[in-house]
Formats: structure tokens, sequence, C-alpha cells
């Protein structure tokens, strides 16, 4: 009568506070529950026999391995096992070269009582939500396993151990995916520890302590498996950081002696294998792209060194973690392996605006992999006769530091290109992410033009804080400061003859006039080049690793480029330091000619050193002149062979 009266006052001040009950989740006049790790009846409050089961439970070692694996458990929390050394004796006396493995009564006496230590109170602590909390997580070809532990005076303490073997279907994952699969089981297991609260993750699979860090964009090849386990890992609050095996030695041995703790995963309909099902889809294509998946998927099957790796994955032998198969593609970490005869394929579209070595990398590293591709994108780059003879000038001295902005688009830089062929273009930068927009006109421009081409691009970004140019007369006007006045938006002009004040835009300008040059071979309308342009911008990651459209937008724009991935099974400041450079006689270089008003770069030899910096070159065409080593580069394109 006591608890029912107990009840109703409950129910009754529920209702006062507006709160509901799952029913489906509410148990009533239970004799015992289980709560944070303990077990409460109405006589005692105890420790729940379930969050030991996986060290009480644990199986006798059978041979010397399994020894060891033991004793690294003990050692590993050696520090709250008195007399240590003595306990573990008779087990140790197995290990010696000359002894024949016998599991005696005396052995099993020590087994018993370090394991029956290591789950009491002399190395267990009760959970404390305000203690700092670890999840040591890990997996083998039979199990998994995870131990939550609380840091107490710079010590790790266990609360609960947890593991479960593996089935049938579990044990042919790759070992990458059974890392990411302890870890989910853990997470699942221990819901009701660390949802809601900050916790320390800790795997020994360095690739997963990358790809499941919260920071970490998963591109849109990463396998289907590992990206519904991303998923449901961002529901939590955690820092994942990696661990040596042999320093991971507690949640190792639950996973090779594993005891099933607790069933399969309580999130079936994200989680559960047997409903989500790997599934094939093929991508349709992106504008004009040369390589799809389904095409990396066939030439898989036909590369002799993708189809050993292949093999075996599937025969459970391969010592590579890092890569896994999703259908008949593989991958390696998030990236596409692709075919030796594919390979070509993706470099020339890796290059379509013909960015430079470092770009090139830093784009392919975002979708594809190879052995040596690298060096097979140093080769393409520095063989391009486009991108030598189009290639700026060095740059001669650090450029001007801005403050950084605190926000998107509170300063953005603006300057105009051209003529170029006959057209103008309005570049406008944002200073914090480097999103960049360009306006193209097909006559020269006045302020009116400016003034409606900026408000279209702020009717999309809204207006900035601070607007930076030069000081040509189309922004300096009493018309154009009224237009920015009357918007909130303060002008600041670079010095006169100074241009590296703008030098955000400046640096855009050149960029974009380098580009349209190289791509002149391209019948596209200007228009197209331009938005092809922005877009592989937006998307190339900046040398802080991260690209403006990640920046700006906090996600990663799809290009071309997108079309190699498999489709999606879910909805996830640069320096310049100036370099010493040197020439040797002989050196084939490309040196800058100026003709009829006209800058271009023309191949040729180094014929004399003058000094540290000026060379005497001699070009192809048999003129010879002096050039500062600002007007030259290093050229890797062979000479033509002399006329018959």
């Amino acid at each position: 009568q006591k608890c029912e009266e107990n009840l109703l006052n409950c129910f009754k001040r529920l209702e006062e506070n507006d709160l509901h009950l799952n029913k489906s989740k509410c148990s009533y006049f239970q004799t015992k529950i289980s709560y944070l790790g303990y077990l409460i009846t109405h006589k005692e409050i105890a420790k729940d026999p379930s969050k030991i089961q996986a060290i009480v439970g644990a199986p006798q070692p059978r041979d010397e391995k399994q020894v060891k694996q033991f004793l690294g458990l003990v050692t590993y929390y050696s520090k709250f096992i008195p007399n240590h050394s003595t306990l573990t004796a008779p087990i140790r006396k197995l290990l010696t070269s000359n002894s024949k493995f016998f599991w005696s009564t005396e052995c099993e006496a020590a087994f018993i009582r370090l394991k029956n230590i290591i789950a009491s109170e002399q190395t267990l602590v009760p959970f404390d939500p305000d203690l700092p909390v670890t999840v040591a997580c890990d997996a083998s070809p039979v199990g998994i396993s995870a131990v939550l532990s609380h840091i107490v005076n710079n010590e790790e303490k266990p609360v609960c151990f947890v593991s479960r073997s593996l089935t049938q279907a579990e044990k042919n994952y790759s070992q990458l995916d059974r890392e990411a699969l302890a870890i989910v089981f853990a997470l699942d297991r221990l819901y009701t520890y660390l949802y809601g609260r900050k916790f320390f993750l800790i795997t020994d699979n360095r690739p997963l302590s990358r790809i499941f860090h919260h920071h970490a964009n998963l591109p849109a090849m990463t396998a289907a498996r590992l990206m519904r386990y991303a998923a449901y890992l961002s529901n939590f609050n955690y820092e994942i950081s990696h661990r040596s095996g042999e320093e991971n030695a507690n949640a190792d041995y639950f996973s090779r002696n594993p005891v099933n703790s607790g069933g399969q995963l309580g999130n079936q309909n994200i989680l559960d294998e047997e409903v989500f099902q790997i599934q094939e889809e093929t991508l349709s294509f992106i504008s004009t792209a040369q390589v799809t998946s389904d095409m990396i998927a066939d030439q898989t099957s036909q590369d002799p060194e993708l189809s050993k790796i292949i093999e075996n994955i599937n025969s459970g032998t391969s010592q590579l973690e890092e890569f896994t198969l999703q259908g008949n593609i593989l991958f390696k970490d998030t990236r596409v392996c692709i075919p030796r005869t594919l390979q070509e394929n993706i470099l020339k579209e890796l290059h379509l605006t013909h960015p430079g070595i470092v770009k090139m990398k830093q784009l392919a590293r975002r979708f594809c992999y190879w052995s040596n591709i690298d060096k097979d994108i140093e080769r393409l780059v520095r063989s391009c006769e486009s991108c030598v003879l189009n290639q700026k000038s060095p740059a001669k001295v650090p450029p001007h530091h801005w403050e950084k902005p605190k926000e998107n688009f509170s300063r953005v830089h603006m300057d105009y290109a051209g003529p170029k062929d006959g057209y103008y273009y309005l570049i406008l930068v944002d200073a914090k992410s480097k999103w960049p927009e360009i306006k193209v006109l097909k006559k020269a421009p006045d302020t009116g033009v400016t003034m409606i081409l900026l408000e279209e691009i702020f009717s999309m970004h809204g207006y900035p804080d601070f607007l930076v140019s030069d000081n040509a007369s189309i922004f300096k006007n009493e018309v154009f400061y009224m237009y920015t006045k009357g918007r909130g938006i303060t002008q600041i002009f670079s010095a006169p003859n100074h241009p590296a004040t703008n030098g955000l835009a400046e640096r855009y300008v050149q960029i974009l006039k380098s580009k349209i040059d190289k791509m002149s071979a391209d019948s596209a309308p200007v228009s197209e080049k331009v938005q092809t342009i922005l877009q592989h911008f937006r998307a190339t990651p900046l040398a802080c690793g991260m690209s403006p459209s990640e920046l700006y937008l906090n996600r990663q724009i799809r290009i071309r480029l997108d079309a190699i991935k498999p489709a999606k099974k879910l909805p996830s400041n640069v320096c310049h330091q100036g370099n010493v450079r040197t020439l040797q006689v002989g050196d084939r270089v490309t040196a800058r000619v100026y003709r009829n008003n006209k800058l271009t770069w023309e191949l040729g030899f180094v014929q004399k050193k003058w000094g540290a910096l000026h060379y005497e070159i001699e070009l192809d065409n048999g003129h010879v002149f002096k050039r500062h080593i600002n007007q030259l580069r290093k050229a890797d394109i062979p000479a033509l062979p002399p006329a018959p």
C-alpha cells in the first residue's frame, strides 16, 4: 500500500510539471533494479553482476598465448593488486621454456584470486558523473570488448567490463570494420553512462582515430558501414585518441576472451547488419566525367595488385587494416583505390583547371589513391607545357598580414581583372574563408554596373563590415561612397602604387588570368570556364587542410571528381615563405620576355651566372639577354631537336 501511495504521489508531481512517461519503458513494483552499475533491492545496494561478467566469467587459459593475454590484463592493473608478483608466480611458471603446459590447481586458485581482485572494490570504482570517463575498445578475430574507466588521481580505474563474441558474418569483416564495430558496441552497451556527457574514446586502430574524429569530414566515397557507424557516433560528445596495442591490454584481453555480457546491439534500426546490407548503386554521370564507380568496379577485378589485396581481405589473411572493400570497389581509409588502367583518366580530371603540384595533391587526397600517385602528379604538372609557359612570377616579398576576421564575409577584398580577351571580371574574396565570387562583363565597367553586381553578390551573402579595394575611380567617388555608407560598409583603400595592401584580391586576379590562359584550348564559353574555375577554387583544400566551401558553408561542395565515388548511403591563412633558388649553367629554364607591351614565358638555357641573382639566358630562338632570378623558372621540358 505504501508503494502505491508513493507511485501516485510521483504521478501527481509529474502531471503538475507537465512531464510524460513512456509506458513501454516503465516497470512497476519491481523487487530489484539495475542502475548505474548498482543492483538495488529492498535489502541492500550491491554491485551489478552483469557489469563485471566479462572478468568474472573469463575462461581459463588453455595455452601459452592465452596465459600471456591474461597476464597482460593483470599487469595493466598491477598497481591496484598487492603482492602482484607473488600471486602471478604459479601462472608465470607456465611460460618458462623448459616446462610443459599444465594447468594445476595452484594455477586455478591464482587465476580465480586475480579475477576476484580485479572485480572487487580494490580495483573497481563506482560510476561518478563528476569524474572524467574513458572508454577503451578493441576487437580481435573472435570478439569485441570495451572497458569503462574513471581517471582517479591521475590513475585509470575500471568501472565495468563488457564483451561479446562476433557473429559468423562479423568474423568476415576487415580488421578496420571490426575495430569500428567494437566502438559502436561499447557506446551502445554503455549508453546510460555516456550519452549527454563528454568522454574520452580510446582505440588501438590509428586509421579509426582519424576517421571518427569529430573534425574529420568523411568524403562521399566512404564505405557504407563506416558511414552508418559515423552517423551513430555523431550523437555523442567524445574525443578519440590512438593507443598502441600493448598499452591497450585491458580491452585487448576481453576481445580475445569474450563473454557475452549483454547480447546484440540495441539500436537495431541503425546498426543491424541483416537489415542494413551494403547496397551497390550506379552513380549517374556528373557533367562529362570520364570515370564512374561502375568503371572502377569493373577494372578493379582485372587489376593484379588490387585483386591480390581483395583476395587477402576475403580470405581473412590481410595485414593491411587500412584497406576495406565495398562491393567490388577497394578503399584505402576513405579514398577510392584506382586501377592502373584508369589512373591517367583520373590525373587528367584532377588537372582539369591546371592546378599546381601542391593543390593537385591536396585535391587528390580527398578522392583517390594508388601507389606512387604523388610522383605521377609531379610528373604530369612538370610536363604540362600550358602550366610551364603560363606560370606567374615568383613572389618577391611576404604578403601584407591583415588581422584575421572573426566571422565569414566580415571583410571582403575586391578588384577588377581585364580586359582579358575582351572580357572584364569583378572579383570578390572573403578574407576569412577565401571564398571567391566572380562576375563576368563584356564591356568596361563603371560605378553603376559595379554597384549592381555587388548587390547581386550581397543579396546572397549579406553586407560585409569592410570592403577593401584599390584607388580606382570606379570605387573612389561620391556615388560609390554613398552606396557603401548607406549599407553600413566601411571602405578601405590600398596605398597608392602599393597593391600588396589588397594582396588577397590581387592574388585571385593573377590566378584567374593564369587559369583562363591555360584553358585557352577549351572551346567552352568564358562564363562556363569561370564557373568551373570557381568550383575548383571552392573545393580545393587550403594550407589549413580545409577548402573555402568547408570554411564558409561548413560542408564540402560536389564537383565533377565526385563521380568516381559510390553513392552515399546516409545524409558528414595560407603562408608563402620565400625560398632561395639557384640555377646552374646549362639548366633548362623559362624566362620572362617583354615584347610589344606583352609579358610571356619562353624556353631557353642558362649560359652564364652574374652574381647571386642574375643570369645570362639564351632562348631557343637564339636571343640572349640578362634576367633576375625572379624572372626565371626551372623547366623540365626538353629542347626541340634541330631542324634537318
